[in-house]
């Protein structure tokens, strides 16, 4: 589940973010990103995530990039700041402790 903030730009997610739901997720998420903007995605409602949550934010990663725009992460939870440490994506996924 996601929320877009009237902040335009401002993500929220919640829920989990894991095999299951990442396919669905990246089909919601096909419009995020726009040339030149700052996309920030809020992760502090995501209860749980597996590797494939941790693709899901690569992906969007690469389609950011491909758009020519800005995104950055926020308030991960402990279990998905572990996959990324442990994958050593530290330097590919931007995570900000807040915003």
């Amino acid at each position: 589940m996601h929320e877009q903030d009237s902040n335009a730009g401002h993500i929220q997610l919640s829920g989990e973010l894991d095999a299951a739901t990442v396919p669905r997720r990246l089909r919601e998420s096909e419009n995020w990103f726009e040339s030149g903007q700052e996309t920030v995605i809020d992760l502090s409602g995501v209860k749980r995530v597996d590797s494939a949550g941790v693709a899901l934010l690569l992906e969007w990663v690469r389609d950011a990039h491909a758009r020519h725009a800005t995104l950055s992460f926020i308030n991960a939870p402990a279990q998905m700041r572990a996959i990324i440490d442990f994958c050593a994506l530290n330097d590919v996924i931007r995570l900000r402790a807040t915003d």
